[in-house]
């Protein structure tokens, strides 16, 4: 007997909260569309385990301490059983070091953990007999690898729109979209869909759930129905929705909603082509490993330190980005010149991220991948699963930062830059190893 019940709970933050995603200070000002967190809870034989997924940029280590602390103590062993996941919406609030929180952030907090508590226990209130049916499709025109090989050779990330010294993008990209279905009643009762992008079309101090809350709007206006969409991130990296062969403005709301309102429509039309699971169990797997952090050569600290001793200190105005990098902005450079000495400083060798994976027999797998694994690592898990089905979820269960493949290290680039507790060369072989093993 396979049941499936569902929930959601508002997480809006409150004004003046601080925004994550971007390295400058952004006070919540307000909001475009409320935050969710929303819980897709299941039970199989007598066991019981769900997916949560939440409007936020990543669960950031001191929200994911607290999180698991107050899950434990609710629902104890259960815990064990449960994926948590953030869409990676740049419009959500931020959680600093505990240390760190004020006022309005320890009240952000104390909404999402009891919101996770209130929809866990009506999700498994709401349980009713269920089937599930899933479809992939190769049609990702949303996004594009982030990271390109300029005509001199180098690397860069978000290089400039119609830059003339573009070669070519620096690695494929895996377009699959996964969609899964629980049908109760004869009718789609909520859907799940897993898409390799980024959540930073907007920009700017009000909140959003960014194009997957629009997504959800869109499917539901067509449907006519106010069913649950719950998006989970597949491994993204090095991707983003910006196409740097077009020179047209793609930051705003008017780009969450014609992001969304397109991936609404691929999915929408995937629905025919629903395959029902077979599965008489699922089976649910945890392995915790270390993540290894980046130690830095003698000669990237001496770079570091000449950053700052050559560079003028210039403020920038404005939200701080990438591509500042890139452009060799005196702020930029001095910034990732000061994270890197701090980082070396204050790393540890590693961290430990726990991997979660629930299998449906044979059918479908989804499969945890902690903070922002690069687009080959998804296709990596995906190359070696067994499943008809495979979902890798990004920032999902542990805190983690980027993790290139390791190639790229050598090449330069955002994403690879240095700072406190960041990915050492090898953990790209790392994460995918310890997802294989539990697929």
């Amino acid at each position: 007997m396979f049941n499936v019940g569902y929930a959601q709970e508002i997480i809006t933050p409150p004004v003046g909260v601080g925004l994550a995603g971007y390295f400058n200070k952004r006070p919540n000002e307000g909001a475009y569309d409320d935050l969710y967190c929303k819980v897709l809870a299941m039970e199989c034989n007598g066991k019981r385990f769900a997916l949560v997924t939440y409007d936020l940029c990543s669960i950031r280590p001191s929200l994911y301490e607290t999180l698991q602390e107050a899950l434990k103590a609710e629902f104890g062993e259960l815990n064990d059983n449960i994926i948590l996941s953030a869409i990676h919406t740049h419009t959500g609030p931020e959680f600093p070091k505990k240390e760190d929180w004020d006022e309005r952030t320890k009240i952000a907090a104390e909404i999402i953990v009891s919101a996770t508590i209130r929809g866990l226990k009506r999700g498994f209130l709401n349980l009713q007999p269920a089937t599930l049916e899933a479809t992939t499709v190769y049609n990702n025109p949303y996004a594009f690898v982030r990271r390109y090989f300029m005509k001199d050779g180098n690397i860069v990330t978000n290089p400039g729109w119609r830059n003339p010294n573009i070669d070519r993008p620096e690695s494929e990209l895996d377009r699959t979209i996964g969609i899964l279905a629980v049908r109760q009643g004869g009718r789609i009762a909520a859907l799940v869909c897993n898409i390799a992008n980024h959540m930073d079309t907007i920009g700017g101090n009000l909140v959003s759930a960014d194009w997957p809350g629009r997504m959800t709007l869109a499917i539901q206006n067509e449907l006519k129905e106010s069913i649950p969409v719950l998006t989970i991130d597949d491994a993204s990296g090095d991707i983003n929705h910006f196409d740097f062969r077009q020179d047209i403005k793609q930051t705003g709301y008017f780009e969450a909603n014609r992001i969304g309102r397109g991936y609404a429509r691929i999915i929408l039309d995937a629905l025919p082509d629903l395959k029902p699971l077979n599965f008489d169990e699922v089976t649910i797997k945890n392995t915790v490993v270390d993540i290894p952090h980046r130690i830095l050569s003698p000669e990237e600290i001496a770079a570091a330190q000449n950053i700052l001793d050559t560079v003028p200190d210039i403020k920038k105005e404005g939200d701080f980005e990438s591509q500042d990098l890139a452009n060799k902005v005196p702020a930029a450079l001095r910034y990732f010149a000061k994270r890197a000495l701090d980082g070396q400083k204050n790393s540890t060798p590693s961290h430990k991220a726990r991997f979660t994976s629930f299998a449906f027999g044979k059918e479908l797998v989804m499969v945890s991948l902690p903070g922002e694994p690069f687009n080959g690592i998804g296709r990596a898990v995906r190359a070696k699963s067994n499943y008809r089905f495979t979902f890798p979820i990004e920032l999902a269960q542990s805190p983690t930062g980027y993790t290139p493949m390791k190639e790229c290290f050598a090449r330069g680039g955002y994403e690879v830059q240095p700072g406190t507790n960041t990915s050492a060369v090898n953990a790209s072989d790392v994460i995918i190893d310890a997802a294989v093993s539990i697929l």
